[in-house]
């Protein structure tokens, strides 16, 4: 009777094993097939195109960064007209749209930067503060593919601004920050220029 119960459960044993080796197999195997088709739809959507993004800043044939510094050695009434500028460039696949924000100016001794003003402020007080004026101008911010553009500052100081009293002001300002201070810029612009991509 003993043997016959002994032999029964080892049959029962034997049947358990087999039918969770059977199941063990059967999951192995979904699991497999379930990593081989989500392996195969990552591969497919890995394999979509994509639009290349290269946008370049040069000036006079020289890659630049997009934080460019403009500096100017000296400026008085009725001087030449100052520009400077580089040019931006896009030979990638997507369009592009300009911005800069001006991160700081220092005229003489005033210096102004994004701790204490907004980009537009400063922009403001450059344009606006002194008989002289200094502008920021992109020529086309919409840059199309395999097209360029031009970011260009200009400073303006006719030899009569409208204003007799701020022109011989700051030109003695201008004399005199010269002779004190001989090796040093007396306008430093920093500007960052940033090239996005056009929202579709």
């Amino acid at each position: 009777m003993e043997e016959k119960k002994t032999s029964s459960l080892k049959k029962i044993k034997r049947g358990l094993r087999r039918r969770t080796i059977f199941f063990l197999v059967l999951a192995i195997m979904a699991n497999a097939f379930a990593w081989f088709i989500y392996s195969n739809k990552v591969s497919n959507s890995i394999n979509a195109g994509v639009k290349s993004w290269r946008i370049t800043f040069s000036q006079d044939g020289t890659d630049i960064e997009n934080n460019v510094v403009f500096n100017v050695d000296s400026i008085y009434p009725g001087m030449t007209n100052y520009t400077d500028s580089f040019e931006i460039s896009n030979s990638g696949e997507m369009a592009a749209v300009v911005t800069y924000e001006i991160l700081s100016a220092k005229i003489f001794d005033d210096i102004y930067t994004t701790d204490d003003y907004t980009s537009e402020e400063i922009e403001d007080i450059l344009e606006n503060d002194y008989p002289f004026t200094i502008t920021f101008e992109v020529e086309n911010a919409n840059i199309d593919v395999y097209d360029s553009t031009t970011f260009s500052v200009n400073i303006v100081w006719p030899y009569e601004s409208g204003n007799d009293t701020l022109d011989t002001f700051w030109g003695k300002e201008s004399y005199t920050f010269k002779q004190e201070n001989p090796g040093e810029n007396e306008i430093e612009l920093l500007v960052k220029v940033v090239a996005g991509q056009v929202n579709e």
